[in-house]
């Protein structure tokens, strides 16, 4: 069995992150060594695209082959890959795959060497779900989520006065109803990335900025 060895891991049960977004509070991993196959480029998008299950005797080929530094092994772990790009996987009892991580740059570069040398292999995968795939990059997805949570307490908080000023700072105009207003605030956050979603950032953190002054 081939092996790739020192790396880190950022696992996530949805769509793994790129390396640029890692955040230094996520739970990151550092892995002594992990199996690694080359599979074919199609498998390769199946497994980034839908959640899979494998069968039993990969699991027992991938049995406790995956080390960590603290010495813990973790019990089905391995590595892909189609010889541009990556992608670690988790598996539970059943087979399905429960985590995933791709590599920091360097990691993947390193790998892209030694796996020219290794052997295709196929693996026997059944499809499952299709992941809910999101193009958007991670820091506004944290950002569109940060904006909907705060429109929220002012609506339910009845504070119309702040709703009114955030309205008009992005529509340019005046709206005295509440629900309307905290509708069309919803629903422009909600849409693709823009200058106001940073518009409506900077003036809410402005305000938290004021009150604890």
């Amino acid at each position: 069995m081939n092996y790739f060895y020192d790396l880190l891991i950022n696992l996530s049960d949805d769509v793994p992150y790129n390396f640029f977004e890692w955040n230094k509070n996520d739970d990151i991993m550092h892995l002594k060594k992990i199996p690694v196959f080359k599979i074919n480029t199609n498998d390769l998008k199946n497994f980034l695209s839908f959640n899979i299950k494998v069968g039993e005797e990969f699991l027992k080929d991938i049995e406790n082959k995956t080390e960590g530094y603290d010495k813990n092994l973790i019990k089905y772990m391995a590595l892909f890959t189609d010889n541009n790009n990556s992608l670690v996987l988790e598996f539970n009892e059943d087979g399905k795959a429960i985590a995933r991580s791709k590599l920091l740059l360097e990691e993947q570069l390193d790998l892209m060497e030694i796996a020219y040398s290794l052997k295709r292999i196929t693996i026997n995968y059944k499809k499952l779900d299709l992941i809910n795939q999101n193009d958007e990059l991670r820091q506004i997805k944290e950002l569109k989520h940060f904006l909907n949570l705060e429109i929220k307490t002012l609506y339910e908080n009845n504070n119309l006065s702040k709703l009114r000023y955030l309205y008009n700072e992005v529509f340019n105009q005046d709206n005295k109803d509440l629900l309307s207003i905290y509708k069309d605030l919803k629903k422009e956050i909600n849409k693709q990335f823009n200058e106001n979603h940073l518009k409506l950032f900077d003036i809410i953190k402005l305000s938290y900025k004021h009150l604890s002054i």
